[in-house]
Formats: C-alpha cells, sequence, structure tokens
C-alpha cells in the first residue's frame, strides 16, 4: 500500500500537518483533566496509544517513512474517537471554530485506507458489523423486524403511513436490544404523556451509518447517510428526535456532508425534553432520593456541545441530587466504548476504561451513574460488575420515566 493508493489520507493532510507533536495530548494534566487519552492511560503508555503517536503514523504512511502492517492496523482501531484529544489541544481556526487537527478524521481515514487495502489485516469482528449492515441495514446481524418489538401493542404512528411532525428515532442499538429496548418504550410513553405527536418507523428505520463510518467503511456510510437523507425529507416530519448520541451526532453533523440536505433538524431527548419540562407538559411527581453523577456522552457532549440541557432535566426531577466529578462536561473521560472499542480486543480494554469511569462516581459519593447513549450504558454496566465499583448505570429516560409514576 504505498502513497499513492491512501486516498482518504491525503484528503486529511491538512489536518496531519497543522499538527505540531507538542505533546498537549500525551501529558496535559490538571485538577479537572486527570488525562487526555483513555486509551494511552489503560494501556503501556506507548504514544502510538495517543493522538500524537497516530498522527505521527499518518504523516509516516503519507511520506512512505513507515510501512503498512497488521500491527499498524491493531494500533489505528485502538481509538475510541472521542475527541478529548482535540478539546485539549485547543487549536481552532479563530474564523470558523473548526479544529486545525481533527484526529477523528485523520483515525477514520486511515482506517478507510488500511480497510480497503488490506482487509486481512482486520479483525474479523469489524467486517462482521460490516456485513450485517450490507444484509440487514443494521450493525448487529438482527433481523429488520427486531427493531419493532420494543413497541409490540403500543399503537403508535408509523412515519410512513401517519407523517406527523415529530420522528422518534430509536437507534439500532436499542431497538435491537432485549435489555436496552425498554428505554425505547418509556421514550414513547413520556412523549405520549406530554402529548407530543409523533411518529416512528419500526422494523422500516434505517441505520444512521456511523458505526461503519467510526470503523472506516466510509463509502458504505456515504450511501447509507444519502439513501436515509431521501427517506427522511420525504416522511414531511419538522424534528428527529433521537435516543442514541451516536445517532445524534452522525444525523446533525456528519449528515453536512451529504448532497441533498437534510430538513428535519436533528434533537437528542434530553435536548427535547426540557422544553416539556418548562411548559408543563411532564409532571414530575415522584421522588427518588437519590444521588446520581452524570457521565457525557462523547458524541453528545465534546462533538455537539450538549452539557446543560440533560444536568436541567436532572435538577428537575424531585429528589435527585446532581454530584459532578472533578472531569466532567468538555472534559469528561471518555467511557470507553466509541470508536468501535467494544469491539476491539473482545472488549476488554473498552471495559477497562469504563470501570475509572464508574470509580470515579464512586469517588465523589455518586449512588448511581446517569447517561444518555446506549453505548456508554452498555460499557459502564459491564464496568460496575467488577465488585470494587458496583454501582447502578441508568439512561435518564428510567429518571424520568420513573419521575412520572
Amino acid at each position: 500500500m504505498g502513497r499513492k493508493v491512501m486516498k482518504e489520507l491525503e484528503k486529511v493532510r491538512r489536518y496531519i500537518y497543522n499538527c505540531r507533536k507538542c505533546g498537549v495530548c500525551v501529558s496535559k494534566v490538571t485538577g479537572g483533566v486527570p488525562y487526555v487519552c483513555p486509551v494511552k492511560e489503560s494501556t503501556a503508555g506507548f504514544d502510538h496509544f495517543s493522538s500524537r503517536g497516530k498522527t505521527i503514523i499518518a504523516q509516516g504512511l503519507l511520506e512512505g517513512e513507515i510501512e503498512p502492517s497488521q500491527e499498524l492496523a491493531e494500533v489505528i482501531f485502538s481509538c475510541t474517537l472521542c475527541g478529548n484529544c482535540m478539546t485539549q489541544c485547543g487549536s481552532i481556526n479563530q474564523d470558523t471554530g473548526e479544529a486545525l487537527v481533527d484526529t477523528n478524521k485523520i483515525v477514520e481515514a486511515m482506517r478507510a485506507d488500511f480497510l480497503e487495502n488490506h482487509p486481512e489485516w482486520i479483525d474479523p469482528a469489524y467486517e462482521s458489523v460490516l456485513h450485517s449492515t450490507r444484509q440487514y441495514n443494521n450493525p448487529w446481524g438482527l433481523p429488520r423486524t427486531a427493531k419493532e418489538k420494543w413497541a409490540k401493542k403500543m399503537k403508535l404512528k408509523n412515519a410512513r403511513k401517519e407523517p406527523a411532525p415529530v420522528l422518534l428515532f430509536i437507534g439500532c442499538t436499542m431497538a435491537s436490544s432485549q435489555e436496552l429496548s425498554p428505554r425505547a418504550r418509556k421514550a414513547a410513553e413520556i412523549m405520549g404523556k406530554a402529548s407530543v405527536d409523533f411518529a416512528i418507523l419500526g422494523k422500516d428505520e434505517p441505520c444512521c451509518g456511523s458505526v461503519q463510518k467510526r470503523i472506516g467503511d466510509l463509502e458504505l456510510a456515504s450511501e447509507m447517510m444519502e439513501e436515509n437523507v431521501n427517506l427522511f425529507n420525504s416522511l414531511g416530519c419538522e424534528t428527529i428526535v433521537t435516543l442514541c448520541a451516536g445517532c445524534a451526532n452522525m444525523l446533525k453533523n456528519d449528515y453536512r456532508e451529504t448532497k441533498e440536505k437534510l430538513k428535519p433538524r436533528v434533537l437528542h431527548i434530553v435536548e427535547f425534553l426540557p422544553k416539556l419540562i418548562t411548559e408543563e407538559k411532564l409532571q414530575l411527581v415522584s421522588k427518588n432520593s437519590l444521588k446520581v453523577s452524570y457521565h457525557d456522552p462523547c458524541h453528545l457532549g465534546r462533538h455537539m456541545g450538549v452539557y446543560d440541557e440533560p444536568r436541567a432535566i436532572l435538577d428537575a426531577l424531585p429528589g435527585v441530587d446532581v454530584i459532578e466529578r472533578p472531569a466532567t462536561k468538555e472534559n469528561t473521560i471518555c467511557c470507553g466504548a466509541g470508536g468501535g472499542m467494544r469491539i476491539f480486543a473482545s472488549g476488554s480494554l473498552a471495559e477497562k476504561i469504563g470501570q475509572t469511569t464508574v470509580q470515579s462516581a464512586i469517588e465523589v459519593g455518586a449512588e448511581a451513574l446517569v447517561t444518555a447513549c446506549p453505548f456508554c450504558e452498555m460499557n459502564l454496566e459491564a464496568a460496575a460488575r467488577n465488585p470494587k465499583n458496583q454501582i447502578p448505570v441508568y439512561d435518564i429516560i428510567d429518571l424520568v420515566y420513573e419521575a412520572l409514576k
């Protein structure tokens, strides 16, 4: 794989050469930033696990100074794409606000080039995700009908047959998971109690393409995005409300790259609920008496800037007391599940990172961890099974639903 076929890396060349290799993304430590890279912190700590190391590798590949190898492929997939390196780096275009060094785009580009040129070096589990997407339009290998089981007997509007101003977009991970799908049911009941006119797509709900893009199949993700824009625009909805942070970020930010622009506005449910609460369309009366720490999902926080809304919801819940950890909001340490890390090394590294997150909540006296992302919830729940780190993990939807009883 020579320089001439590193086509995706060539597209992000400016980010690679904007990096001054100063090392802020390797060693920055303050009271609110215990460390920058969760992968580097949870491994032996070699530089290739960090943003700087991966940028140096990308430059070496472009210049032909580094030869592609299976070992490099493993390094490239060892990244959660959390974006904390970019936050702590702080190198931005003062006119546009764009990151001058976009590590996520660099890593996605390297993954794309390796997937195209040397698929034999890639963990087969990633190819399984891509194969499932092509066959079932979801990354988890489940039949399309699995995505509507949660809504059975609920008599909800089908967006294809009964247009509504709001499309409730569940997302593959939550809709397809037996453990997570009750959140979808609760979200629909919450919106029903607030008299929101909404519809769902059920088995026809497409995959947003986030997982596929993060693990490097940019071509497949692009095809999915174009098809989905046509579908969403045809439904006549004004707002798409998602339950997954990854879906929200993908639809709101990545879909800006599509030829035809997405017409409906995109909101995560934590952005949608505060107005319903303020307008007293939701009566939150049931007291919980619970000290919680809110974990900002990377897609929702650093990538979308949504920090205040989920905390406003929690503050409105009777009896719920929010305790912030030292590393919070834009400095939050990734849960460990992003960027395909639940697949990397069979999820062991992701879980190790998650244990650090869980422990940080326990250390400040929280009785529970709350988040707003199915990937965060899955990984933090796995980490919380450790005897030393046992603490309940909730989706914010759970607590709102309980308060309505």
